[in-house]
């Protein structure tokens, strides 16, 4: 059984890429002048689980008043369906727009707000957190949103447990004001559902930015959520050396650490061991090249540092395989 970069190739029978193990359902109910940014940070995430690891998550559009709706920069989007035909779901996206204010005693807002009733988590996003509370929903539950009103939103809300951070979560009332805080919220909530590997693929998408400077590889990049640097050292090695992988040890080395140390800065910071690490990474690197690119496996085999198709497709089995969270 050898070993590479902490990949063990065990043997599977198996010879097809993994199939998903879990489903996700999530219903987006936007209101108009709802933020791009703060959307995108709540889906996008979501759909690098969804493609990468080939997981079974979808999203309804709703909108309260069952007609198009467009965010604050002009972008029109329409509904799936109406809200009388929302189907119960997993997670409640609620992504209050700038005219919250008007919102939040409409009609049709208190309708669609019922559909809280049938989601096991809601987040509310940017003014969301307001279009509750004014429905009563956050009564003695702590909240916080868009900063710009944390102010007028305690005074507004006496009842509300109001809070100074990026997020909150009392049980499953999730609130946010920013585009940080609502990725973070989704990331948290992918790691608890698909674990640490699905959480580390979808924050590797959005949070890692390519290193630019005179001088310096171009490596994994730099972690704005991790900013220790001997972490970033090691993870930039791991990414320049994924088409011919090094060993831990070699990888500690180079770096200037003991692999104690390193597998302790790993679990404290990422969530998993260096060598799970290095191996997700070779593996998000597989999934884009054969499932974005279209390279058989053959070919991206040979660019992620397996010796074959057949020991990549094993490793992708069991990546997969692994236990739910």
């Amino acid at each position: 059984m050898a070993e590479i970069g902490g990949i063990t190739d065990t043997a599977n029978n198996e010879q097809n890429l993994p199939k998903s193990r879990a489903g996700m359902r999530v219903n987006v109910l936007l209101f108009d002048a709802f933020s791009n940014m703060i959307l995108a940070c709540l889906i996008e995430p979501l759909r690098v689980v969804r493609d990468e690891h080939g997981m079974d998550i979808s999203w309804t559009l709703i909108t309260p008043h069952d007609n198009v709706v467009q965010s604050s920069s002009g972008l029109s989007l329409a509904p799936d369906c109406s809200v009388s035909k929302a189907s119960p779901c997993d997670v409640l996206i609620l992504l209050g727009g700038d005219r919250f204010r008007a919102d939040a005693t409409a009609i049709e807002t208190r309708r669609a707000l019922r559909l809280a009733r049938k989601a096991d988590i809601v987040f509310a996003a940017d003014t969301g957190a307001w279009l509750l509370a004014a429905a009563g929903y956050l009564d003695g539950r702590q909240a916080t949103l868009h900063w710009q009103l944390l102010a007028e939103f305690a005074q507004a809300f006496p009842e509300v447990r109001t809070i100074h951070a990026p997020y909150a979560i009392d049980g499953r009332w999730m609130t946010c004001g920013s585009a940080a805080g609502a990725m973070e919220l989704v990331l948290q909530d992918i790691a608890r559902r698909f674990g640490a590997a699905a959480r580390f693929d979808a924050a590797a998408m959005f949070l890692h930015a390519p290193r630019v400077a005179a001088g310096q590889d171009a490596g994994f990049g730099a972690i704005p959520s991790h900013p220790n640097p001997r972490l970033r050292r090691v993870m930039d090695l791991m990414a320049a050396s994924i088409e011919a992988p090094r060993t831990l040890p070699d990888i500690a080395a180079a770096t200037g650490l003991t692999l104690r140390t390193m597998a302790r800065l790993f679990e404290a910071e990422v969530g998993m061991a260096p060598g799970e690490c290095y191996r997700h990474m070779r593996l998000a690197r597989a999934r884009e090249l054969i499932f974005q690119q279209g390279m058989s496996a053959t070919d991206a085999a040979a660019l992620c540092g397996f010796s074959c198709a057949a020991s990549l497709r094993r490793a992708l089995v069991h990546a997969q395989s692994g236990p739910a969270h």
